[in-house]
């Protein structure tokens, strides 16, 4: 079962180096307890590489990043050609403050 699972909005985002917009990121600990994330884009202009790492900024201002690897690409109908970019986190997200929950009593 997972837990501590976190969702929030990266800005100022790049992918091996490429500007893409904005991303969705998920962190959350595993069944064994280890750290994992992932994070979601829509773009234009999809990288087209396989791997490499991800960087960007938390709304209050924080600097994250991490190595990942593109897990999925989906191309979306229609003119506007967007395409979903799913990657996934192969170690620790750098910068990331997790509050740890009170012990229990």
């Amino acid at each position: 079962m997972t837990s501590r699972h976190r969702r929030f909005a990266l800005m100022d985002v790049k992918f091996g180096g490429i500007d893409l917009p904005g991303a969705t990121v998920d962190c959350w600990d595993d069944s064994e307890g280890n750290s994992q994330w992932s994070a979601r884009v829509v773009t234009r202009v999809g990288p087209e590489i396989d791997d490499g790492d991800l960087t960007g900024r938390t709304a209050d201002g924080r600097s994250l990043s991490g190595h990942a690897v593109v897990a999925d690409r989906q191309v979306g109908a229609g003119g506007r050609r967007e395409t979903l970019v799913e990657l996934h986190g192969t170690g620790e997200l750098l910068g990331l403050v997790v509050d740890d929950p009170e012990p229990a009593a």
